[in-house]
């Protein structure tokens, strides 16, 4: 009778250390998702989105160059074409926007 009571004993150890191995891998699982709760919310979001902005010079760079050739094309059509109620000139207007925003953009990137 004694290998059985031994036996049981070591099962019963065996038993209680896998539940606490269990237990201790469900707070880790609970702290886990904590973090990632927290991680996800839009603002941290928003927080980190604008840390790796500062970070980054190039992300910097590629905005300015966006700015600014959008922003030349825009101003190159508000001068050259106005407000207009024509459909022709208003479509010429947009083929000048973008034209003007292209080569501003090529412009940039060959300076740079």
């Amino acid at each position: 009778m004694k290998p059985y009571k031994d036996q049981n004993e070591r099962l019963d150890l065996a038993i209680e250390e896998l539940e606490l191995k269990r237990d201790l891998k469900f707070i880790e699982l609970k702290h886990q998702l904590a973090s990632t709760y927290e991680s996800v919310k839009p603002i941290n979001m928003l927080n980190q989105a604008l840390e790796d902005f500062k970070e980054s010079p190039s992300i910097k760079s590629n905005l300015l160059q966006t700015v600014v050739s959008l922003a030349g094309g825009y101003f190159s059509k508000r001068l050259l074409i106005g407000k207009s109620n024509s459909i022709l000139k208003n479509l010429l207007g947009y083929v000048l926007q973008y034209g003007v925003t292209n080569f501003i953009s090529k412009k940039v990137d060959e300076n740079t």
